[in-house]
């Protein structure tokens, strides 16, 4: 009797949906999902995790650019030292001219004609203690019709040096010194930068690894729970042929069906986009035939416990790590613009040294009297003026001493104010940094714990999952529970199989992290707490009332 009002409310519901009660029981399965790009049709790739991170070391596009600004570096530093490059110079000229006369003094009738040839040498370099040197030798050879001229042709020579050096501003640093110091920091803090962007490199492509593996067994446990569900709908439309069942428990199942099908096709996108973020780290041109291949890990590492020293790895962090030093050099460069600044202050006193030593040489005109005719001639060359000028026949020193202050001294004192500050403000910055390096670090540790402690939790309930989903089959088969509860059933193990999956790549992916925070900064942490459980594909739910977990 109860048997015949249950098949009579069915084909009341049936009538009331518009669809003969049959054709709803016989209605056909949604086809399952055409097969994913990840077939095995494809051209593989099989990586484990040390070929991954060599390939990223090679390829990666980030490390690529980020090797350039070394390179920018030294030759930044090249460019400072060569402040310090020796310059030499050097004048040669002919000069022809012709003046009138007007006066009986010029020496000539109508005109006076002068012939000078100039080749003059130069050398300068500025000292690595702030001062200048320089070194002139000077020639020329002159003609002249000119009856005045003792010599004619005459030749003149001289070598003159000038040393300035300052004792009180600029001895111990200048603007030169300061900025090839600087220079060499920010070298090395563009090696420690690189290095960091190596390191986050490798830990985001061993992220990136385990992220294809949780996809991988994510899509395979979408696929058995639409096995099960599909099965359930085998097991639900055989009953209703032999009349055991209500068709309404068919469309319940079909429902089921279609809901399991689109956790298949979200775990099969999620696979897709997981490859895609591992060929984008270690290909390093757009290559079609590089989006194509299927990416195959050989590794799949198991969540075995870790001891964590939270303490060793925060005491780690604050010596090596690549953010701290970068800002320990960074506040080396403000203590060296203090300095600069300080020494700015002081007044200029600068020491002046120079000598200087000439000669003259040629052909000697004797003439009767001034001016008159030429009565004898003694002969000279240019060897006559290099005689003297290295004979020191005619020298000439020079030794002093430059003083200057500028009254009030505003501008100096002003910026050695301000670089004061911007050093307090580095310093404050370091202090704030490394209690972000230990809070890092501790919750780094913490969530390495955490996600362990997440692993055996889910291990645990995708087991007695498994159990229930046991038990309520069994139960159903034997006419002891309802469809509703074996479907419920069944998407609580998927739930669990997906959640211990989750688990299990947030710990593997937790101590890379913990590893990265002890070695670089500048890389997204990640840290998941116990509260926090992620699922990448969603098991939606039709009809049942149970909640629909969202990533």
């Amino acid at each position: 009797m109860l048997r015949t009002s249950r098949a009579i409310a069915a084909l009341i519901f049936a009538a009331a949906l518009g669809l003969p009660s049959r054709a709803r029981a016989q209605e056909p399965v949604a086809p399952p999902p055409s097969p994913p790009p990840t077939s095995p049709a494809r051209p593989t790739l099989e990586l484990s995790l040390d070929e991954l991170v060599k390939r990223a070391l090679e390829n990666n596009n980030d490390i690529a650019v980020e090797k350039y600004n070394p390179e920018l570096s030294e030759e930044n530093i090249r460019l400072y030292r060569g402040y310090y490059d020796p310059l030499l110079g050097s004048t040669i000229s002919q000069l022809e001219q012709t003046s009138p006369v007007t006066s009986a003094f010029a020496g000539a009738q109508n005109a006076v004609d002068t012939n000078t040839t100039t080749y003059n040498f130069s050398a300068s370099q500025l000292l690595r203690t702030g001062g200048s040197a320089r070194v002139d030798f000077t020639n020329n050879r002159g003609s002249t019709n000119s009856v005045f001229n003792t010599f004619n042709p005459s030749y003149n020579s001289g070598l003159n040096a000038r040393l300035t050096q300052p004792f009180l501003r600029n001895f111990r640093i200048d603007s030169n010194r300061l900025q090839l110091t600087v220079a060499k920091r920010n070298r090395e803090i563009s090696d420690v930068q690189f290095q960091q962007i190596v390191t986050n490199t490798v830990a985001t492509v061993k992220d990136r690894y385990y992220d294809l593996l949780y996809a991988i067994d994510n899509l395979q446990a979408q696929r058995q729970s639409l096995l099960l569900a599909q099965k359930l709908l085998d097991e639900n439309q055989i009953r209703v042929k032999v009349g055991t069942m209500a068709p309404l428990d068919v469309v319940a199942a079909q429902s089921e069906v279609a809901s399991r099908e689109e956790g298949v096709i979200v775990a099969e996108a999620a696979l897709l986009d997981a490859e895609d973020a591992i060929k984008s780290a270690i290909f390093p041109t757009n290559d079609p035939a590089v989006w194509a291949l299927r990416i195959v890990p050989t590794d799949h590492p198991t969540a075995e416990p870790v001891v964590v020293d939270v303490e060793a790895a925060t005491r780690k962090a604050l010596e090596a790590r690549t953010d701290v030093v970068a800002a320990r050099k960074g506040l080396e460069n403000a203590e060296t613009t203090v300095k600069y600044a300080s020494n700015q202050r002081l007044p200029d006193v600068s020491l002046i040294a120079a000598y200087g030593t000439n000669g003259v040489g040629g052909t000697i005109i004797q003439r009767n009297g001034f001016g008159g005719p030429i009565v004898g001639t003694v002969p000279g060359g240019y060897n006559d003026a290099l005689s003297s000028v290295f004979g020191r026949d005619f020298p000439t020193w020079t030794v002093g001493v430059n003083f200057s202050y500028p009254l009030f001294n505003r501008q100096a004192d002003a910026t050695a104010a301000r670089a004061r500050i911007s050093r307090e403000q580095t310093q404050t910055s370091l202090r704030r940094l490394e209690m972000q390096v230990a809070s890092e670090v501790r919750s780094a540790g913490r969530a390495l714990e955490t996600n362990y402690k997440r692993v055996e939790s889910t291990r645990a309930a995708r087991v007695l999952a498994e159990q229930r989903l046991d038990a309520e089959q069994k139960k159903f088969a034997a006419g002891m529970s309802t469809n509703f509860a074996v479907t419920q059933a069944q998407r609580d193990l998927a739930l669990a199989a997906v959640s211990e999956l989750r688990s299990v790549a947030d710990y593997r992916k937790s101590q890379v992290n913990f590893d990265r925070v002890q070695m670089a900064g500048g890389g997204v942490a990640f840290a998941t707490s116990a509260a926090s459980v992620i699922t990448t594909s969603p098991i939606s739910t039709t009809g049942t009332g149970s909640p629909t977990p969202t990533p």
